[in-house]
């Protein structure tokens, strides 16, 4: 067996094997962007024409999707470090045969197996967290893994840039190898990773599980509140074992005391608003190319302009750790959409108007606002909620459908903006402006409060009180501000509950002898 870490120490691997997970993400949302400014890189592709563009860009999100569904399949068998590490393998191996890449034909494949890999990882690793971190600060601690993506797009834009003017093939050959550094970063710290006590308690490992929730807390075996925390998941999955194993078809059922259906729907909520704010559209993906074309900047100027704007973008990435807590995944939510609305209506008419050098200048100062509005709300809502919402029973397959119609909606976003772009110019955007709008009264109706709340008592509010539009009982929508001590002094209510039970056993049989 190898070295254990206990506590913070473990908590802080966890961390960073994500946080390294999802810098590998935003770095491969970024790559594209920059790459498709060089000759030499189209010139390898065949200098494809938009639309091809557009599908070897989009490709990478059909194989994200696919494995999506490799973890709706698979991933509940092998657990949640296993699939992390099984998706890193596969990232490596796309990563290698795309820096090897000499026709358009072998990049669109290999981008499809090292999407199957990310694919993959961003079902177990939201799940690996969720079910290892503190419910007291859960949110803030998310937040890192949300602010990471953002740094591996700015990585991405800047190392573009950086080799942009380079004769060779290393223009473009480099900055995709580099994929290979972050998976391999990954798989060293997955020795040192944890399998989640709800995954092995569901199994039935539960002696397994108690020395895990004991690592977590870094407190005896025996502890009351290792023993408190394991009642509590116990208890959840008594209840929702009264349904009998978990068949693909319950993942889309209400029939269920869990309410599996409902909550499939409000997971993939906010990865649907993740990708239908428009962001792919504007920013991660097409933010030089736009500057280019649209508003007549250099090739150089627009990639610097996109670098800044993303090197913003993940200083405003770490806010939310801050206030996600407090205030809550909703009201964040909301403030998010209305901020991405009004930035998105102004970018449309700026565009949609005589291009002109003040026009020009509001449109890029509202681009870097859109970012702003985006990453302070949206981003770390929708990589965080999904994992959090889910029953223990169809946990990874309802994450992996969320995390499925995340990634077909990427792809379809990046596939149309070029084409869209090409056939009504910057009027695009007022779709986006639109939908970013109806996001409030989406969340205000049907959205549930996460925040400061254990998966456990998440799983009692379907209980208790099963409706259609949840968002509109304001229990189901308070914030729970819980401190380290309320969550220890909870976790020990339920251990001494259990040592009572105990004794009143021990009691009649002693009685009864």
């Amino acid at each position: 067996m190898g070295i254990e870490l206990r506590g913070s120490k473990l908590i802080a691997i966890i961390l960073i094997a994500s946080g390294l997970d999802f810098l590998l993400l935003g770095y491969d949302q970024g790559l594209f962007g920059g790459i498709l400014a060089g000759e030499g890189f189209t010139d390898m592709l065949g200098n494809p024409s938009p639309t091809l563009t557009g599908f070897v860009t989009a490709v990478y999100d059909i194989g994200c999707a696919v494995g999506a569904v490799g973890a709706f399949i698979w991933g509940e068998k092998i657990g949640r470090k296993r699939s992390i590490i099984l998706a890193n393998i596969i990232v490596i191996a796309g990563a290698a045969i795309q820096t090897a890449s000499f026709s358009y034909g072998q990049m669109v494949a290999s981008r499809i197996i090292a999407g199957f890999g990310v694919g993959l990882s961003t079902v177990a690793v939201p799940i690996l967290q969720s079910e290892t971190l503190p419910s007291h600060n859960r949110g803030a601690l998310l937040v890192v893994q949300s602010a990471l993506i953002i740094i591996g797009v700015a990585i991405a834009s800047w190392l573009c840039f950086a080799t942009l003017f380079a004769n060779t093939s290393l223009q473009w050959r480099f900055p995709i190898a580099c994929q290979m550094l972050f998976s391999s970063l990954v798989l060293c710290c997955c020795p040192f990773l944890c399998e989640t006590p709800r995954w092995l308690a569901k199994r039935g490992e539960t002696e397994k599980a108690r020395h895990v929730i004991s690592r977590l807390l870094d407190k005896p075996e025996d502890d009351v509140e290792v023993q408190g925390q394991l009642n509590e998941i116990l208890a959840a999955i008594a209840i929702e074992g009264q349904d009998g194993e978990a068949s693909w078809s319950d993942s889309f059922s209400n029939k269920t005391k869990t309410r599996n259906l409902q909550r499939v729907l409000l997971g993939m909520a906010p990865y649907m608003m993740n990708q239908w704010s428009g962001v792919n559209a504007l920013c991660s993906d097409y933010l030089a190319y736009i500057l280019e074309k649209y508003l007549g900047f250099s090739t150089q100027m627009s990639l610097i302009l996109a670098s800044v704007a993303f090197t913003q973008y993940a200083v405003f990435s770490w806010p939310p750790y801050f206030y996600i807590d407090k205030i809550g995944r909703r009201t964040t939510i909301m403030g998010s959409s209305i901020g991405c609305s009004i930035c998105m209506a102004v970018i449309a008419g700026c565009l949609g108007s005589s291009s002109s050098y003040t026009t020009s200048a509001v449109a890029v100062a509202f681009m870097f606002l859109f970012l702003d509005c985006f990453t302070l709300g949206i981003l770390p809502v929708s990589w965080s909620y999904s994992a959090e919402i889910q029953p223990l029973r169809v946990r990874n397959k309802s994450t992996a459908v969320g995390v499925f119609s995340h990634w077909m909606s990427n792809f379809v976003v990046v596939m149309i903006t070029p084409i869209a772009l090409n056939s009504i110019g910057g009027y695009y955007f007022w779709i986006w402006a639109v939908v970013c709008a109806s996001f409030v009264p989406l969340t205000y109706i049907f959205g549930v409060e996460t925040s400061g709340r254990t998966l456990e008592q998440i799983d009692e509010v379907f209980f208790e009180s099963p409706r259609a539009c949840m968002g509109l009982d304001k229990k189901n929508t308070r914030v729970i501000i819980a401190s380290k001590e309320d969550e220890e002094n909870r976790y020990r209510a339920f251990g001494k509950l259990d040592l009572e039970k105990m004794a009143e056993v021990e009691q009649v049989e002693t009685v009864s002898t």
